[in-house]
């Protein structure tokens, strides 16, 4: 009888132990990537678009079985605009959320700032917004990659451009932070070794809402082209007050990659008619690779991709 009871016993035990188990067992594994960028404010457009990459790129793995047998989870959060909010949303990510890869941010400043908190934590770190060239020279680390042309390449392509069609006398004007001071000072060295002439540099602070004031300076220097170095609404406020000055018709105009995105082109395309600017992706890129992804970009969100794409090669290059 006791022999039965203690098998009786023990099989009750075993069953406890296969029930209480089987659902740890059948929990997918997850890994996690973190996408950090400008939810709202000047730059949210960039941060949107960001995020629709990683998503676009997520739902495609994941639908092939993940990474590794893992499910991939993204974890996004806004850095504000800002270094230091982008520095506590990043050490959330790392040591909270456990991200593996992380993507972002969207501005110079705050990428920067995270830069030092992926090289501490040994993360890998994505930026493919983000154009300052210190991130591939002082702040370089091992554990950071970029797919997005900085500054100085961005320098050397259109100060050709400007000086061989557009003209040679210059005038600089940029967003008073990281982006914008790197690149004004790229293209100044850049235009000068060309032979081109800047008769004028002028910097306005991130979010202004008035540029005005800065118009007199531009007029007294009678430049042949103004060179812009502004992104998401900024830039879109200065070329509609630029335009009812008339300065839009007065001077040729040129401008870096992330000046304007090609979304936000009907609602000022008056004032920029005939405006020069870089774009290292276009949904017109006749490439066979460019025009799918471009296809599958716009039938999931019903637009084009556009200069934030790369945030989606981040995730498959994370992956492989």
């Amino acid at each position: 009888m006791k022999r039965v009871m203690w098998g009786f016993v023990a099989l009750v035990a075993v069953a406890t132990l296969v029930w209480v188990s089987a659902p740890a067992v059948s929990q997918p594994k997850v890994v996690k990537i973190g996408d950090l960028g400008s939810k709202v404010g000047v730059f949210e457009g960039y941060g949107k678009y960001q995020t629709w990459g990683i998503q676009m790129a997520v739902e495609e793995l994941n639908a092939k079985g993940g990474v590794l047998g893992h499910k991939i989870e993204i974890v996004s959060e806004d850095d504000e605009t800002k270094p230091a909010p982008a520095v506590r949303k990043a050490e959330k990510l790392i040591l909270q959320d456990d991200v593996k890869l992380l993507v972002g941010a969207v501005s110079s400043g705050a990428t920067l700032a995270v830069m030092d908190v992926t090289k501490k934590h040994k993360t890998i770190h994505w930026n493919s917004v983000s154009c300052a060239e210190f991130m591939r020279t002082t702040k370089f680390h091992k554990y950071y990659f970029s797919n997005q042309p900085d500054s100085r390449m961005q320098a050397t392509g259109l100060a050709k451009y400007i000086v061989d069609k557009m003209g040679k006398k210059v005038y600089i004007f940029y967003t008073d932070y990281a982006m914008g001071q790197s690149d004004g000072r790229q293209f100044k060295t850049a235009l000068e070794k060309l032979g081109g002439e800047v008769v004028g540099v002028a910097g306005a602070p991130l979010d202004t809402k008035d540029f005005s004031p800065w118009f007199g300076a531009i007029n007294q220097s009678n430049p042949d082209v103004l060179f812009l170095a502004f992104a998401g609404t900024d830039s879109l406020r200065l070329m509609t007050q630029l335009h009812s000055f008339g300065m839009t018709k007065k001077y040729k105009l040129a401008g870096i990659d992330c000046f304007l995105l090609q979304q936000d082109l009907p609602s000022i395309a008056e004032p920029m008619e005939g405006f020069v600017q870089l774009n290292h992706f276009s949904p017109y890129n006749p490439d066979a690779n460019m025009q799918a992804y471009n296809a599958r970009f716009k039938k999931k969100f019903g637009t084009d991709a556009n200069i934030a794409a790369g945030s989606y090669d981040a995730v498959l290059f994370w992956a492989a």
